[in-house]
């Protein structure tokens, strides 16, 4: 879509508000997601999901996971550090927080414990995991950068996933999120963050190359032609984001999106969070309406709003080239 480079005083307070709404829907994602997360989509009651039960592992009522924690440890990182993170700042961050934090992924734990032992951030291994835990923490990266800088967006990208996923696909997943994330803010429609998604997967396939099963599999789910898995959807990053792209094509709205990205079973809380990231975005309305919104615990994660301004001040400055 084209890009408009206006940034008047009224511009900036809508890109806030769409940041804003993003956050407030990835979280509400999360939520809903999580009483279901693990179960194949025949054992998601459609009925229940959106009275968001207690999880049954022992998590309070509307309570956030690890997606959350970690999409707010993202954004606080970008904007401490005027966009510009290291990988070593957002891990020494994730590792302070860890304890707290529920639900964290295999690949982070394994980070994690390298960063515990030897204070330094894992090398790339053949035994690198093409799990979605960069994927799902990035969004931050995209809502903070406008669509005509994809080289700082994309620059920011590698550097957050690397602090504990180096796989080539996990990080060309991030990529594919940030992308539609950014061209959110502009108030992209559903066709142009299809569109927006095919190309950032066509990009990382030659950056990450061979990345056929990225390129294939996003621009498949944009294009209609991906199928959720029967056993719902699973921690593979590929597998993640273009069941991602999938609800935005086949449910734009986000009180549609959200039970629907759940009703796929899997990895319920990720998928339906970085849907609600995406989407929260374009529709900042759609989402302060959501009649379930005030039984999403956001009790651990204050000034929300604020920090949706500081993204969106990092939003402005690398429009003006700084």
């Amino acid at each position: 879509m084209p890009y408009d480079d206006r940034s008047s005083l009224n511009e900036s307070a809508g890109a806030a508000r769409r940041i804003h709404a993003a956050m407030l829907a990835f979280a509400a994602g999360d939520a809903l997601g999580v009483p279901w997360e693990g179960r194949p989509p025949e054992r998601v009651d459609p009925a229940e999901v959106v009275r968001l039960p207690a999880p049954d592992r022992g998590w309070p009522r509307g309570a956030t996971s690890d997606d959350t924690a970690q999409m707010v440890l993202v954004a606080r990182c970008l904007a401490d550090t005027g966009g510009r993170p290291s990988s070593m700042d957002f891990l020494t961050r994730l590792a302070g927080a860890a304890p707290a934090v529920r639900g964290l992924g295999p690949t982070t734990r394994r980070a994690l414990a390298h960063f515990a032992e030897t204070g330094e951030i894992p090398v790339p291994s053949a035994d690198d995991l093409a799990t979605n835990g960069a994927a799902m923490r990035v969004a931050p990266a995209g809502w903070a950068v406008p669509p005509h800088h994809p080289g700082r967006r994309r620059s920011s990208c590698e550097v957050l996933s690397a602090a504990t996923h180096r796989a080539p696909a996990a990080v060309a997943a991030a990529c594919v999120i940030a992308a539609m994330a950014s061209y959110a803010v502009e108030g992209a429609g559903p066709a142009d963050l299809l569109d927006a998604a095919a190309a950032e997967a066509r990009w990382a396939g030659e950056r990450y190359g061979p990345m056929g099963a990225v390129t294939d599999a996003v621009t498949d789910a944009a294009r209609g032609r991906w199928s959720p898995p029967p056993a719902g959807v699973s921690l593979d990053a590929v597998e993640t984001v273009a069941a991602v792209v999938h609800v935005i094509r086949e449910a734009p709205d986000p009180a549609a999106a959200l039970p629907y990205a759940v009703s796929l079973g899997g990895d319920t809380d990720t998928v339906a969070a970085l849907a609600g990231g995406v989407l929260g975005a374009c529709d900042p309305g759609g989402v302060t309406a959501l009649g379930w919104l005030g039984l999403v615990d956001l009790g651990e994660y204050p000034g929300l709003e604020d920090l949706a301004a500081r993204l969106s001040a990092l939003r402005e400055d690398a429009a003006a080239g700084l």
